[in-house]
């Protein structure tokens, strides 16, 4: 108890000084003192990260001291996030009701006009599998996903193969399926989601053992760090999955509608970009094939994402002659127009409910189809 007085003394200490200099040089402006059940709720922190956006050069240090103080006293939220060492999670609010039945609807007529069998993946964020992070507090003001996915798969029942990645990462909830300082899935997360296809998509998945798994990167920070400074969460380690039992080159065209060129699958370089997590499909250009050399199968598939589970297709490349993968938050209208989805055996839908219960990535995209 005394260890954590002190503590809690010297991070004080370390928001206080910091934050007399800056008021001291007027640098708070209009913005008002925060009462104590703001400070309690996260607005302070919240607050000061506004303030001093641009006219504070310690900015990044006294965010991470508030978010410091705030761990201090039992407090692990701010900016819509729970934190701790062990990662950050967002805490979404419900899903909007509008928006996801655009997007149902846009699924219906696509599917309606098609005479190849369609399939939806639904996936999960990480509030929903790693509830153990959550305060136990707040656990009853968690957004139920898991009811969410269920009722979007049964308005989809007479159209679609629904595809469940839910129970499939749940079970495996002590791993790593989801970074710490990004909200999309690891790649270890990405292979249990290729292990729940395989059944409806007809492969047969192989093992995690038939494949050698490198690390080329360390201390990894995503999308998610800038919302929360606190610098004690563990940066994030990228993985790349290499099938290894047969000779099957899968090779990557970044820009299949306009050039037939390809290239290694993974491209090392992109692992010092501005995203390192397009070394699993290469710059987004929009669309991206998978091509497999020395494959017995002759199924194309075609796969409309949002970008959180790209780590997925080289697995299920496989399985595959070709998979062409179109990213709907940005591929052009006309890339979209250039694309049969007859000419393809499949077609799969792979999203994150962080995009599809609170975006019109389906409705503004697809309905012209």
């Amino acid at each position: 108890m005394r260890v954590q007085k002190r503590l809690s003394f010297f991070l004080l200490l370390l928001f206080f000084v910091p934050g007399v200099l800056f008021l001291w040089s007027g640098g708070l402006g209009d913005l008002p003192l925060p009462s104590l059940s703001d400070f309690w709720d996260g607005a302070t922190g919240e607050a000061v990260n506004t303030a001093v956006k641009e006219s504070f050069p310690g900015r990044n240090f006294l965010s991470s001291m508030t978010a410091s103080l705030q761990t201090t006293l039992g407090r692990n939220q701010q900016n819509g996030c729970f934190y701790s060492a062990d990662g950050i999670l967002q805490n979404l609010p419900e899903a909007d009701e509008g928006i996801t039945a655009e997007n149902l609807a846009a699924l219906q007529d696509y599917a309606a006009a098609l005479p190849v069998p369609c399939y939806f993946l639904l996936s999960p964020t990480s509030a929903a599998i790693e509830q153990e992070k959550i305060p136990a507090l707040a656990l009853d003001s968690l957004f139920n996903q898991k009811q969410y996915i269920q009722r979007c798969y049964s308005a989809l029942a007479t159209c679609f193969h629904t595809i469940d990645g839910y129970n499939g990462l749940f079970s495996h909830r002590s791993e790593y399926l989801f970074y710490r300082t990004d909200s999309r899935l690891t790649a270890l997360g990405c292979y249990y989601l290729y292990a729940s296809a395989g059944e409806k998509l007809g492969y047969s998945v192989r093992s995690i053992d038939d494949f050698s798994i490198a690390h080329p990167l360390h201390g990894y920070r995503g999308n998610l760090s800038p919302l929360v400074p606190y610098v004690q969460v563990q940066p994030d380690i990228l993985s790349l999955f290499y099938y290894q039992r047969h000779d099957r080159d899968i090779r990557l065209i970044e820009n299949p509608l306009e050039s037939a060129a390809s290239k290694a699958l993974y491209d090392p370089a992109l692992l010092n970009g501005t995203d390192p997590l397009q070394v699993y499909l290469g710059e987004n250009n929009g669309v991206a094939d998978l091509a497999a050399d020395n494959t017995p199968f002759d199924s194309r598939l075609l796969v409309f994402t949002d970008g959180s589970c790209n780590a997925l297709f080289p697995l299920m490349a496989i399985h595959y002659r070709q998979i062409r993968v179109v990213d709907l938050r940005s591929a052009t209208a006309s890339q979209l127009a250039l694309i049969q989805p007859e000419e393809f055996d499949q077609v799969l839908f792979a999203f994150s409910l962080e995009s599809f219960g609170y975006e019109r990535v389906l409705g503004e995209t697809l309905g012209g189809k």
